[in-house]
């Protein structure tokens, strides 16, 4: 629950209490999130009992709701007093941009290592946010909220990939990351295509053909969902499938 107050409180009750007219109201509603404490697993919390990890987007949306507060300010201006607010201009611009950063941020999310998390996973990460969070989270601000490890977690500085991979490295684990998706959906499209063969084949009934085709399409268009983004694609794929599969059902039932 959001209260506009001039005051600030505890969240003891789930409640954030702001004030508007301090410029810190954007800062408070989003800073628990900044930084949280990773709890590692297995063996490496016998070594590390925890360690932090740093989220840039959560900076991104301090100041797209910096800039929105800005705007806001600025329209309220132009509406009411019929006058140009000085920056208005650049502070709708600036917001623009801001949020294709933050669209940019969200893909790079989708990326094994994701480039806006500075998280202790990485053995240079780890000392890094201790140093520099080590202190501070013991003066009776201590980061409270924990998150478990999102990444393989590194050992010592041979295991990091920050301070001994050099490009051809790089390019050489990228690739085979994408060598083994590339495999993965190789695999998955010949299972789609080759089982129902199968199955119409050998039983050669149209009965068991429509009931085929009707579960792997149903299977398929769910796949499609949930690893497509858009409705166009999802259609199309779903659709073409279901044509390949209905090519098999004229065979069977012309038998």
């Amino acid at each position: 629950m959001l209260w506009s107050k001039k005051r600030r409180l505890s969240d003891e009750e789930n409640q954030v209490y702001i004030d508007l007219n301090d410029d810190r109201w954007e800062i408070d509603i989003h800073k628990d999130g900044l930084i949280t404490k990773v709890v590692p697993e297995g063996e490496a919390r016998k070594n590390q009992p925890h360690t932090y990890r740093v989220n840039f987007a959560v900076l991104q949306r301090i100041r797209l709701q910096q800039l929105r507060n800005t705007l806001v300010r600025h329209a309220a201006d132009i509406r009411f007093k019929a006058r140009q607010p000085v920056g208005w201009a650049t502070a709708l611009s600036d917001y623009v941009q801001a949020l294709r950063d933050y669209e940019y941020m969200e893909e790079c999310s989708r990326l094994p290592n994701d480039p806006f998390y500075v998280s202790g996973e990485h053995w240079l990460h780890r000392h890094l946010l201790n140093h520099h969070l080590a202190n501070r989270s013991r003066d009776g601000r201590a980061i409270k909220q924990e998150v478990r490890p999102i990444e393989a977690w590194e050992a010592g500085p041979s295991d990091s990939a920050h301070t001994s991979n050099n490009r051809r490295e790089t390019f050489l684990r990228k690739w085979k990351q994408g060598f083994y998706q590339r495999l993965s959906v190789a695999t998955a499209a010949a299972v789609f295509l080759i089982a129902p063969m199968w199955l119409m084949v050998l039983e050669n009934s149209p009965y068991t053909a429509l009931v085929s085709t009707t579960a792997f399409v149903v299977v398929f268009g769910l796949g499609s969902a949930v690893f497509l983004e858009s409705l166009i694609e999802v259609m199309s794929s779903t659709a073409a499938y279901a044509a390949v599969l209905v090519v098999f059902v004229g065979l069977v039932t012309e038998t």
